[in-house]
């Protein structure tokens, strides 16, 4: 077997072991979603007249404008705490059986990545049908649905960091379930309720280097206006950027634990 293809054998199935331990837990499909769809539901009904404002794009719907902001924040919920798994791996003595095993190390953060793109882009997928069902529509269609599906996916990769990073360096259940709760401000300021023209000016400053926020206007350009490349462009970028510093700590992290 070439390296390439242990590497892949090895990822599928200790991803796999960490999606099935996910699916076990019928309450994580409901917490996940359960926050965003109260947003969505309440807000778009109890704020919809605030479209009329200057600022919002002519001929769409508070639900429409609300649904991407919505969608990402499920692909938050669905991996934020994803370094939970890594100290439960930790304290069995499992992770240090995978440190002994012969097998390549970065399959096991690898493994662990292929199951936060899974199940960040499944719960952003069941958010996008349910929004739909409220009345929302798709500008770009199925092709435009599968990559914003490919963005939410992407996102939680790139966010499941926040976790495990403090997970594996500081080896603390309340570290590492405190520390995620801090992109709560970041994502509330970003443009997921209002658009940056009806936002006081120190707000407007902080969304030109908010990462929520381009992550945000690239869903919703998938949306509403069509296929906005260099809006899209600027998402995905932002969400390379974010998983190369984020995931590039986990990887230093998890080699600075196994040794």
């Amino acid at each position: 077997m070439s390296i390439a293809a242990g590497f892949a054998y090895e990822t599928f199935y200790l991803g796999r072991r960490t999606l099935v331990r996910f699916l076990r837990v019928p309450g994580n499909f409901l917490w996940v979603l359960l926050f965003p769809l109260i947003q969505l539901f309440v807000f778009s009904q109890l704020f919809k007249d605030i479209i009329s404002l200057p600022g919002f794009a002519p001929g769409t719907s508070y639900l429409a404008y609300l649904a991407p902001g919505q969608i990402t924040f499920t692909a938050f919920f669905a991996t934020a705490w994803a370094g939970g798994n890594l100290l439960v791996d930790y304290r069995t003595g499992y992770l240090d059986k995978l440190r002994v095993a012969p097998i390549n190390r970065m399959s096991i953060l690898a493994g662990e990545l292929v199951t936060l793109f899974v199940e960040a882009g499944a719960m952003a997928g069941a958010m996008l049908v349910l929004a739909v069902l409220l009345g929302a529509s798709i500008a770009t269609g199925i092709a435009g649905a599968l990559l914003l599906l490919l963005l939410a996916g992407a996102f939680g990769v790139a966010l499941g960091g926040i976790s495990m990073i403090p997970a594996l360096v500081t080896k603390n259940e309340q570290a590492t379930g405190t520390i995620p709760l801090l992109i709560f401000p970041v994502a509330f300021m970003s443009t997921a309720f209002v658009p940056t023209a009806l936002m006081p000016d120190w707000l407007q400053t902080l969304n030109q280097v908010n990462p929520v926020s381009y992550v945000i206007e690239g869903m919703r350009a998938l949306m509403v206006s069509g296929f906005d490349w260099p809006v899209i462009g600027r998402a995905a970028l932002v969400i390379v950027l974010l998983a190369a510093v984020l995931q590039g700590g986990t990887l230093w992290a998890l080699r600075r634990l196994t040794g």
